[in-house]
């Protein structure tokens, strides 16, 4: 192989590299903000468990489900305290989905739920929000990307702070990464609410990673030309 060769794949190889390595996007809106296998809940009817639960065969997706204890999968109604309620949702959409919810650890104050993929994703969130209690400030809700030996890539805190009167109300929260290597979800650090679980395999490259991926494909086309003059 020719060093000019050489020189061409080490370019795109360089700009790859820098599409692997790129860290996740933060996703902190009001609505989802991508396309991918939504699971709603609707299917379960306020079954409490008390450990894992494989949410699988149910629903048709390969995702397993662990929590604290005392985890309602199915919920139809949750008392927030200071961030409103949730619940009534089977009469139409709300801001946060419709039907049937994810309510976590309402027995004691700290929960966590957790969602394993068979296999790995690249954008992965939820419309979620929190327990807060009256007259206390805003809770912080905790999410983590975990890879495939459980170790956490990406970790962000958001504090969850709804209106004290509003109905089913909160935020989509999540994570978007370059490449699917996201194995596991988890949110931790409250009693939570949760709804229309959502994953996509499919990356979204950052601006910068792909100007670079994009800038070397267009030094190969240069040389190319030059070369054919």
């Amino acid at each position: 192989m020719s060093s000019k060769l050489f020189a061409r794949f080490g370019v795109l190889a360089a700009a790859l590299a820098v599409l692997g390595s790129a860290h996740a996007d933060s996703i902190v809106s009001t609505t989802s903000t991508f396309t991918g296998t939504v699971i709603t809940f609707n299917e379960y009817d306020e079954l409490v468990t008390a450990g894992p639960l494989d949410v699988g065969p149910a629903l048709g997706n390969d995702v397993w489900f662990t929590s604290s204890p005392f985890t309602i999968v199915g919920a139809n109604a949750q008392d927030l305290g200071d961030n409103g309620l949730w619940g009534a949702r089977d009469l139409g959409p709300t801001p946060t989905g419709d039907g049937n919810f994810l309510a976590s650890q309402f027995v004691t104050p700290i929960g966590s739920l957790n969602f394993f993929f068979s296999d790995p994703v690249a954008q992965v969130g939820a419309y979620m929000n929190q327990f807060q209690d009256i007259g206390t400030p805003a809770g912080m809700i905790t999410l983590i990307a975990y890879d495939q030996s459980g170790s956490t890539i990406e970790t962000f805190s958001f504090p969850s702070d709804t209106p004290f009167d509003s109905y089913n109300e909160g935020m989509f929260l999540g994570f978007s990464r370059p490449i699917a290597d996201i194995y596991g979800f988890g949110v931790a650090n409250g009693s939570f609410v949760l709804d229309d679980l959502t994953y996509s395999m499919q990356p979204v490259p950052e601006p910068a990673a792909l100007a670079m991926l994009l800038g070397g494909l267009g030094l190969i086309a240069a040389r190319r030309r030059r070369r054919s003059a």
